[in-house]
């Protein structure tokens, strides 16, 4: 076995490391196609499309120490942006109605300050991360389906010679992978509200801690790309879409942006 000496400085899913492979003696294959299913009143194809398990608000509350590189006499401006760095999801294995939902992620907040009365305004941008998981009610049917990749669950045994029990020369065994549509998460809206406490003052009455109490609020949205009955999708359209129409959980965003 290779030991690991480098850096985790792998991006996204890398590929598993090779093993050793097996010399092959022969390969024989054959191939059979069909077309696509059809509805039978319309004779048109079914469709894959994203479908909307659910519209999610998420509340978490993050306490956090930031310290300043140097001492500062007064804050002047926080400019705050957040990003989901992983927003995970798997229905419940013993719920179909309810998706665990993993959320990892990030604000990043640029503090201007200065030190003194008069002089230069310094800059300093620092990362506060946050992680959470909440259990998520969804509302359309997901399509998660099991797979079987060990041997020992439909494994088949041969007698020996004797008829007397199973031979040890020769075995056979049934598996399958089903390869699921993901659970997707698009993020739709956020919006935090903190709290900043000042600590750690010198004889001159600067500090440089910052204790930061935020309450970040989620908007987002649970999808699944599946097939559907084109007679049951009404894809949404400038006819379709109207004031009367909109989602309530975009109607909640509107009125936290008009409460603003």
């Amino acid at each position: 076995m290779r030991r690991n000496t480098s850096c985790n400085q792998q991006k996204g899913c890398p590929p598993a490391q090779p093993c050793d492979t097996a010399k092959t003696k022969r390969v024989d294959s054959s191939v059979d196609s069909s077309a696509p299913q059809v509805v039978e009143v319309q004779d048109v194809p079914v469709i894959d499309v994203p479908v909307v398990l659910a519209e999610v608000e998420l509340f978490a509350n993050v306490e956090a120490d930031i310290h300043l590189p140097t001492a500062a006499r007064e804050i002047k401006v926080i400019r705050k942006n957040i990003s989901l760095k992983q927003c995970e999801s798997h229905i419940d294995r013993f719920r179909n109605n309810i998706a665990k939902v993993y959320v990892t992620g990030v604000v990043h907040k640029n503090i201007q300050y200065v030190e003194s009365c008069s002089g230069y305004v310094k800059d300093y941008s620092v990362d506060v991360p946050f992680s959470f998981n909440q259990e998520v009610e969804i509302f359309n049917p997901a399509q998660q389906f099991f797979s079987n990749k060990s041997s020992l669950t439909e494994e088949y045994r041969y007698l020996d010679k004797s008829k007397h029990g199973a031979t040890r020369c020769k075995s056979g065994s049934f598996t399958f992978e089903y390869y699921n549509e993901p659970i997707e998460c698009k993020l739709l809206y956020s919006d935090i509200f903190e709290l900043d406490l000042y600590k750690d003052f010198d004889r001159f009455g600067r500090f440089n801690k910052v204790t930061e109490k935020m309450e970040i609020f989620l908007a987002l949205k649970l999808l699944q790309t599946q097939q559907l009955d084109p007679r049951k999708y009404v894809p949404c359209t400038p006819k379709t879409i109207g004031q009367n129409q909109t989602s309530p959980l975009m109607n909640k965003i509107k009125n936290r942006m008009n409460r603003a």
